[in-house]
């Protein structure tokens, strides 16, 4: 992506990851990934996101462990073979 001049990134990668900021940002301020709330978020960055995305994005974060899938690190390597 870091290659790619945002003009040329296409829509739906746009509207993904603004969505996906959104949920982050929502996430560590402690707010509900909701319709609402990423639509609001979304807006007041400058965005513009076709209507679906935060519907779609919503639903797909209800119920999850969003808090522990943005956890880094920790995990450890494999042992080394020997």
């Amino acid at each position: 992506m870091a290659e790619v001049p945002a003009a040329e990134v296409p829509q739906a990668e746009k509207d993904e990851l603004f969505c996906a900021y959104a949920a982050m940002i929502l996430q560590d301020s402690e707010l509900e990934i909701s319709e609402a709330n990423l639509n609001t978020l979304i807006k007041a960055a400058g965005g513009s996101i076709d209507a679906f995305f935060p519907t779609l994005f919503a639903k797909m974060c209800q119920g999850k462990d969003i808090e522990g899938m943005l956890k880094f690190g920790g995990g450890g390597g494999g042992g080394g073979g020997g």
